[in-house]
């Protein structure tokens, strides 16, 4: 299994190299992006074969942990890692499809899951009945109408091919996201809408993992609320809204090492 704490460290590392923020919304997601890429047939992603698993990270303020996990799982080199959001670099601060492996370019909030019912759609249309789609979205990202949209089209058509991962860590760019539209509870506001929902902590691997393999052997259109905390692992930056946009300076940077290496193995 990838180890959660190294690709935080990792994610950390490109971060400070590269001056780059959303040091908040990559840390949370670490244990979902593991989980999703450990579903995968990762010799079908590069391969780039028609009936490949689709991943759509729709949340693509996550570009550094996206990266790093899939760099941790041997879809990006680690040389290549390293120009994260410098100049010439195809790794910026959203997520691309210029970079190998990656299907869609993400970072306008609220458009990836609409994708992702394409790709399911699309796939199934194909007879490739054993692909999936797995969208990762944002609990910010789910007030933008469009998500709505989306999993009304996903119900309609009763695409249980696509999982969806909500990365539940209660805060958008700069404020506690029921403070901007109060979507509590979360899991009724699915429900609602016809999804069998899945509650689980969003930190553990395991969890998540036993939950999409539910939902491989069923046959309903599905949701996984993951409850998450922002900045996760770096004690300064869990839950405050500011590490969003914040960079790390160097001792920023040393005090969050210290912190993965010396504190709670993740």
């Amino acid at each position: 299994m990838i180890s959660p704490t190294e690709v935080r460290k990792t994610i950390l590392s490109i971060l400070y190299q590269g001056k780059a923020s959303h040091l908040g919304p990559s840390m949370s997601v670490v244990e979902m992006l593991i989980a999703i890429y450990s579903s995968l047939d990762l010799d079908a992603i590069r391969s780039k074969k028609p009936d490949r698993s689709r991943v759509i990270i729709s949340k693509g303020h996550c570009a550094a942990a996206t990266y790093s996990v899939m760099a941790h799982f041997g879809l990006i080199d680690f040389d290549v890692l390293k120009t994260y959001h410098q100049d010439g670099s195809f790794l910026a601060g959203h997520v691309s499809h210029a970079v190998e492996c990656v299907e869609h370019s993400t970072g306008a909030l609220g458009h990836g899951l609409s994708v992702a019912c394409g790709c399911a759609i699309g796939l199934r249309n194909h007879g490739f009945n054993k692909s999936r789609v797995y969208s990762l979205v944002g609990d910010g990202e789910i007030q933008e109408g469009s998500i709505w949209e989306a999993l009304m089209f996903a119900k309609h058509h009763n695409l249980s091919n696509l999982i969806i991962l909500v990365d539940n860590n209660k805060i958008s760019s700069i404020t506690k996201t029921q403070d901007v539209i109060d979507m509590n509870p979360i899991k009724d506001r699915f429900a609602g809408f016809g999804f069998k929902v899945y509650e689980v902590n969003g930190h553990d691997v395991n969890a998540i993992l036993r939950t999409i393999d539910r939902i491989k052997a069923g046959s309903e259109t599905s949701v996984i609320i993951c409850n998450t905390i922002k900045g996760r692992g770096v004690p300064f930056a869990e839950n405050q809204p500011i590490w969003h946009y914040q960079t790390l300076k160097e001792k920023d940077y040393q005090l969050a090492i210290d912190a993965l290496e010396n504190g709670r193995k993740l």
